[in-house]
């Protein structure tokens, strides 16, 4: 491996550590439509916050509130990795990709 691949890889290691570590400070929140669910995500996917604005829970809103739950968590996991993929692009730049 010539010098300047050598240098190319520990600037590219660098700029990774960097980008996890801002990965891990951001958050992403998404809200149903109805503003009665609320995720937020961290850059690494990982759930942090689920809010139900809801004053009183009716037995026959119980599926459709699953629903609208998973359904915001998947939207708010989607988000975060978009974010995380636009981050990473800068070093797929590097690499020519």
């Amino acid at each position: 491996m010539n010098p300047k691949n050598i240098k190319t890889a520990f600037k590219m290691r660098s700029q990774m550590k960097e980008i996890q570590k801002k990965l891990k400070q951001s958050t992403i929140t998404e809200t149903d439509k109805s503003g009665e669910i609320s995720v937020t995500v961290d850059g690494t996917f990982k759930i942090k916050e689920i809010k139900l604005n809801v004053s009183e829970l009716d037995q026959s809103r119980v599926k459709k509130l699953e629903n609208n739950i998973q359904s915001t968590i998947n939207k708010a996991i989607e988000k975060s990795q978009k974010s995380a993929n636009s981050q990473l692009g800068s070093i797929t730049d590097l690499l020519g990709m």
